[in-house]
């Protein structure tokens, strides 16, 4: 039985192309953490930061629903987050 509400590749893609950040179809999830962290970096504003907070919190909050491509991603944007 599958579970709809799990959060895969596919959707962590599509919350980081939800505020703006690059990404390609074809990437794993961690190519996309990449992206966001770059993003992050190029876009050095209150607003960038807060979106992409958002989402890492959002996931946090789902943490038992996520992959674990997804919940390596995670750990990734909450590791560069810490620095």
């Amino acid at each position: 039985m599958m579970i709809a509400d799990l959060v895969d590749q596919e959707d962590f893609c599509r919350l980081l192309e939800s505020i703006g950040i690059c990404v390609e179809s074809d990437w794993t999830s961690e190519q996309c953490a990449q992206a966001a962290i770059d993003w992050r970096c190029i876009n050095a504003n209150p607003d960038a930061a807060a979106k992409l907070n958002q989402i890492i919190n959002e996931l946090k909050q789902k943490e038992s629903l996520l992959l674990p491509e997804v919940k390596a991603a995670l750990n990734m944007l909450l590791l560069h987050n810490s620095r």
